[in-house]
C-alpha cells in the first residue's frame, strides 16, 4: 500500500516528514495487525457415500485456492449437516476414511481446519471431525455412534480410527474407539486423561489412578452432546448454535463464512422482478410465478427489486413465502437501483443479498409505519433474523426512523457489526463490543448505498446484474424468465377490484330475482357463476379462503330455510344475512379484525362491498317490479302478481277452510311467532301470523281476523 503525503507537507523540514511517514507507517501496521484472520466455509452434506467424497474434496481444494498462504493461518470450516432424504448413519467407511486422510495430509497444513457440527453427526462421518484440528458444536448436537450400522468391527476400522484420532487428538483415541466399538469401555482418569479398559487396569495396578469415572460402558456406543464435550469433559473448544456465534468464537468476519454454492449442485435459475409500488395483487402474481417455476425443477430464484415499498401485509406475506420455499431452493435478492421503505426489508428474508454499488437500500418511500407498526415489523424481523441467522438492527432502522443503530467493534477479535441497544444486549459478553460510529440519522430511516451495505456486511456480494449473480453460482444454462400467458392475464383481470365488484353486484341481483321465481332457473345459474368468479378472484388476490366461502354458502342456506321452510323472518334469516355480509367483507381483506394502521386504512374499502350489496338489492327489486313484467321472455321466469279476478278466485278457494268462528277468541301460542307459527284455540291447532311481528311461545293471543287458512293474531 502506498502512503500519500499532501503537497503542503513538502515545505516542512525533512525530519518532520520522516516522523509523519513513520507514524503513518506504524498506524498502517497496527491497522493490518487488527485485521481479523481470513476464513472459508464448506458445507458437507451427509451421508458420505458413492462418489460424494470426490466432490467434497474438490470443494475443499477450491476453498484452499481462495485462501491466502499467510500467517496467521486462515481458517477452513467444514460444516457437517445431514442432507435431505438421507441419514448420517449411512456414511460409508471407505469414503469417510479417504476424506479424513485428505484432511490430515500435508496439503491441508497451511490452514486451520475446524469441524462445525450444528446438528448431530453419527456413523462413520465421525471420522471427519476427528481429522480436524478443532471441533465446535451446537449445545444439543450429538457426536458418536460411529459403528451403529456395522455388524462387526474389523481390525482395519479400529486402526483407522486410532490413526486419525491420534494424528489430530481433537478427541482422544479411546473415545474414538468407544464411538466405533460397542465392546469398548472408556474411563476418565484424574479428570483429564481418557483411556480404554485395558489402559485403565494398567494405570490402576501402577497406582496412578487418583480419581476415575467410567463414561462409556461395554455394550453401548459412545455418543456425547456438544454441551457435555465442552462443559463436562472440556474436549472441544467452543459451543456455537449460529453462524454469527461461530464467527465470533473463531474471531473471523462472518461474511467470510458464506458458502460457495457453485459447488453444491447443478443450478437451474429463474428471474422474477418486483418493480413499482408493492400491492397484494402484485405480490400474489410474483408468488404464483415462483411456485410455477419451482414446480418445473428450478432451484435458484433471483428476485430483482426496484420498488419504493407499499402494502406492509403484502411485504410480510412475500417474506413468509420466501422462507417457506423448499430447502433445496435458494433465493437471491438483487437490488440494482432502489429498494426504499419496506421494500428494503424483503432481501432480509432471502438466502443471499446482492446489490449493485450505486443501488439505494432503505430510506423514505411509499409507506410509513405508525409507532405500533414499527414495533410489529421489528418483532417480525427478529423472527426472520433468527431463521436466517442475520443481525436485524440495520434492517429495522430502514423502516423505523426512531431506531438508533451504531457500528461496534469487538475488543478481542476486531470484528465489526451493526447493533441497536436491544440487539447488543442479546450478544455474548456485550461489554466486549465498543461503539465506533452511529450510522443512523435521528428522525430518518436508514439509507445506504449498495457499496456501503456491502462494506457494513449487510449485503453478501456486489453484482451489476443477474448475469453476474448466475456466474457466482456457476449456472451453465440460461436464466429463465416466467412468461405471462393468457392464463396469467385472465387471473389478473379476475383479481381486479372493479371486476370483482361487478360480479358481486350481478350475483346479488340474480340471487334476489331467483328467489322470486319458481324452481331454479336462469337467474340461479347467473348467481352461481357470478359468485363463483367473485370468490375465485378474491382467492387469487390472497384475501379470500375457505372460511369466506363457507360463510357465504351457509348464509344463503339459512336464508333459504327461513324463506321456504320456516314462515316469517327470524334468527335464520337475520343470521344468514349477517353471514353473507361478513363473507363478502372478509373476502376483500387479509385480516379479520383491524389491528394495525394499515388495516384501519383498508376498512373503508372493505365496507364499500356492503354498499355494493345494498345497491344490488335495490336495483334488483326495481328491475323485478318495473322492467321484468314488460320483457316478453323474462316475465315468464318470475312469479307475477295475480289480476283482480284471479285474486278473488284464490281468496274464494282459501275460504273453504273457514276460521271466522275463532275471531275474537283467546288462544295459546304453541311456537314462537316470528311472525308466523302455530297456536291453539280450544282444541283447534291452526296457523297464525302475529300482526306485531313477534310473540313468545306460550303467550296468550287474540284472533283479530281470518285470512283463508290462517288467523291474524295479536298478543293479549
Amino acid at each position: 500500500m502506498q502512503l500519500r503525503v499532501p503537497l503542503a507537507c513538502s515545505r516542512l523540514p525533512s525530519i518532520l516528514l520522516a516522523m509523519v511517514a513513520a507514524v503513518g507507517f506504524a498506524s498502517l501496521l497496527h491497522a493490518q495487525d487488527d485485521d481479523p484472520r481470513q476464513a472459508a466455509r464448506v458445507r458437507i452434506s451427509l451421508p458420505i457415500a458413492g462418489s460424494s467424497d470426490v466432490a467434497i474434496q474438490q470443494s475443499i481444494e477450491r476453498a484452499l485456492q481462495a485462501l491466502p498462504d499467510a500467517e496467521p493461518r486462515p481458517v477452513l470450516i467444514l460444516e457437517l449437516r445431514p442432507g435431505r432424504g438421507g441419514s448420517a448413519d449411512d456414511s460409508q467407511f471407505e469414503r469417510c476414511l479417504a476424506l479424513a486422510r485428505f484432511l490430515t495430509s500435508t496439503e491441508m497444513s497451511r490452514v486451520r481446519t475446524v469441524a462445525y457440527l450444528p446438528e448431530s453427526v453419527t456413523g462413520h462421518a465421525v471420522l471427519l471431525p476427528l481429522a480436524c484440528e478443532q471441533i465446535i458444536m451446537a449445545p444439543d448436537a450429538q457426536l458418536g455412534d460411529a459403528g451403529i450400522k456395522e455388524k462387526s468391527i474389523s481390525e482395519t476400522m479400529r486402526k483407522a480410527y486410532e490413526e486419525i484420532a491420534g494424528y489430530r487428538n481433537s478427541l482422544p483415541p479411546a473415545i474414538a474407539l468407544g464411538m466405533l466399538d460397542r465392546q469398548a469401555q472408556v474411563y476418565r482418569v484424574n479428570d483429564r486423561q481418557f483411556v480404554d479398559g485395558a489402559e485403565y487396569e494398567e494405570l490402576k495396578k501402577a497406582g496412578e489412578v487418583g480419581k476415575s469415572e467410567k463414561i462409556v460402558s461395554a455394550g453401548e456406543f459412545a455418543i456425547f452432546t456438544g454441551r457435555d464435550l465442552r462443559l463436562k469433559y472440556q474436549l472441544i473448544s467452543h459451543l456455537a448454535d449460529s453462524q454469527q456465534q461461530l464467527a465470533q468464537q473463531l474471531e473471523v468476519p462472518d461474511v467470510d463464512l458464506q458458502l460457495d454454492y457453485s459447488l453444491e449442485r447443478d443450478w437451474k435459475a429463474t428471474q422474477v422482478k418486483l418493480t413499482g409500488g408493492i400491492t397484494n395483487n402484485h405480490v400474489q402474481q410474483l408468488m404464483r410465478m415462483v411456485q410455477s417455476e419451482v414446480a418445473n425443477k428450478v432451484n435458484l430464484v433471483l428476485i430483482e427489486i426496484d420498488s419504493p415499498g407499499g402494502d406492509p401485509v403484502a411485504v410480510e406475506s412475500l417474506m413468509n413465502f420466501l422462507m417457506r420455499l423448499p430447502a433445496e431452493v435458494r433465493t437471491v435478492a438483487l437490488v440494482k437501483n432502489s429498494a426504499a421503505s419496506n421494500a428494503a426489508i424483503i432481501p432480509f428474508a432471502c438466502d443471499e443479498i446482492v446489490v449493485s454499488t450505486d443501488a439505494i437500500l432503505g430510506g423514505d418511500g411509499a409507506y410509513h409505519y405508525s409507532e405500533q407498526g414499527t414495533t410489529d415489523v421489528r418483532n417480525f424481523l427478529i423472527q426472520v433474523g433468527e431463521k436466517k441467522q442475520r443481525r436485524w438492527s440495520a434492517w429495522a432502522a430502514m423502516v423505523d426512523p426512531k431506531l438508533e443503530v451504531a457500528n461496534y467493534r469487538h475488543k478481542q477479535s476486531g470484528l465489526t457489526a451493526l447493533f441497536c441497544e436491544e440487539e447488543l444486549q442479546e450478544q455474548i459478553a456485550p461489554e466486549l463490543w465498543e461503539q465506533t460510529a452511529v450510522v443512523t440519522t435521528p428522525g430518518q430511516p436508514l439509507e445506504l448505498t449498495g457499496g456501503q451495505a456491502f462494506d457494513l456486511r449487510l449485503a453478501d456480494a456486489i453484482a451489476a446484474d443477474a448475469t453476474d449473480v448466475a456466474r457466482r453460482y456457476g449456472v451453465t444454462g440460461e436464466i429463465s424468465t416466467p412468461v405471462r400467458t393468457w392464463a396469467h392475464q385472465l387471473i389478473d383481470a379476475l383479481a381486479h377490484p372493479g371486476l370483482a365488484w361487478f360480479f358481486l353486484f350481478v350475483g346479488i341481483c340474480a340471487l334476489i330475482m331467483e328467489m322470486q321465481a319458481p324452481g331454479i332457473g336462469i337467474f340461479g345459474f347467473m348467481s352461481a357463476i357470478c359468485f363463483g368468479f367473485y370468490f375465485w378472484s378474491q382467492f387469487l388476490s390472497g384475501t379470500a379462503g375457505w372460511l369466506e366461502v363457507m360463510l357465504f354458502v351457509g348464509g344463503v342456506a339459512f336464508v333459504a330455510v327461513e324463506i321456504f321452510v320456516l314462515p316469517g323472518f327470524g334468527i335464520f334469516g337475520l343470521g344468514g344475512g349477517a353471514m353473507i355480509l361478513a363473507s363478502i367483507v372478509l373476502a376483500s381483506q387479509t385480516f379479520i379484525w383491524p389491528q394495525t394502521d394499515y388495516q384501519m386504512e383498508q376498512v373503508p374499502y372493505s365496507l364499500a362491498n356492503i354498499f355494493v350489496v345494498m345497491a344490488a338489492m335495490a336495483a334488483s327489486l326495481m328491475f323485478a317490479r318495473h322492467i321484468v313484467p314488460h320483457v316478453p321472455y323474462l316475465r315468464d321466469t318470475l312469479l307475477q302478481p295475480l289480476d283482480e279476478e284471479s285474486a278473488e278466485e284464490q281468496h274464494r278457494r282459501e275460504m273453504i277452510v273457514d276460521l271466522s268462528h275463532l275471531v275474537g277468541q283467546t288462544g295459546i301460542a304453541q311456537s314462537q311467532l316470528v311472525p308466523g307459527g302455530k297456536a291453539k284455540f280450544g282444541r283447534e291447532l291452526v296457523n297464525v301470523t302475529c300482526e306485531t311481528g313477534f310473540a313468545p311461545r306460550g303467550a296468550e293471543i287474540v284472533a283479530v281476523s281470518a285470512r283463508g287458512n290462517y288467523l291474524l293474531v295479536r298478543p293479549k
